[in-house]
């Protein structure tokens, strides 16, 4: 008896896996970095439904690295401040756990880094295994309020 549900339990996790997303458990990482003109730094601090990283400010050509492990609905967000006074906010999704946004923003799982890159005209990733960036967010920074 013991045994059958077992048997159950494997076939069920395989199942929701196959179903859910192949990418379950997998690592991932999201790169961010610093193109601001005039050496200004970049404020960053991404967030997920239950985990927050530590505010981080990156000079210029500085790069905030995110590993992640995938589970079956990972959302990462992540808000960019601009300095010198940090009042200009951008906020936008920095990972999301669908094989079409892996795809077509991050560029595909090799080599599984969904990077971004802050530059005064908007926020590029690059999503292709060539390194070239197009631009995601084409606006400016936001004003706080």
């Amino acid at each position: 008896m013991i045994e059958k549900i077992i048997i159950y339990c494997l076939l069920f996790a395989f199942s929701i896996q196959r179903t859910d997303s192949i990418l379950a458990f997998r690592r991932f990482n999201i790169e961010i970095s610093n193109h601001l003109e005039g050496n200004k730094q970049l404020m960053v601090q991404c967030r997920s439904g239950v985990n927050s990283t530590q505010v981080v400010f990156l000079a210029f050509s500085g790069v905030f690295k995110f590993p992640i492990i995938l589970d079956f609905k990972t959302l990462i967000w992540c808000n960019l401040w601009k300095g010198p006074d940090f009042k200009q906010h951008v906020s936008f999704d920095a990972f999301v756990e669908k094989e079409s946004f892996i795809h077509d923003v991050c560029g595909s799982m090799k080599p599984n880094v969904c990077f971004w890159q802050a530059q005064d005209d908007g926020i590029w990733v690059r999503n292709n295994p060539t390194g070239d960036l197009k631009i995601s967010l084409p606006r400016h920074y936001q004003h706080r309020h």
